[in-house]
């Protein structure tokens, strides 16, 4: 009887420790996967980059309405409004 039981515990043991080596592996396969997956969304929908001077592409404007004002025009114009 003790080296039947001696038997089962060491099976439970060895059920256990392979349990916990695949659900180990399955964690990081899953890990794996997300990532990549991450990556690839990445590679097809990149982030829209800034310019790095906001005034250096032309604006969209949704009516129609396109003002051109000279940056000096505009710093002559506040200017003035400050001495008021």
């Amino acid at each position: 009887m003790p080296k039947l039981n001696r038997i089962l515990w060491s099976l439970a043991i060895l059920f256990i420790v392979i349990t916990t080596v695949i659900f180990s592996f399955g964690i990081i396969l899953v890990g794996a996967a997300t990532l990549s997956l991450y990556g690839i969304y990445r590679h097809y929908f990149p982030k829209k980059k800034l310019p790095k001077h906001p005034n250096s592409r032309s604006q969209v404007y949704t009516f129609g309405e396109i003002i051109d004002i000279k940056s000096e025009v505009i710093h002559d114009t506040i200017d003035v409004k400050k001495i008021r």
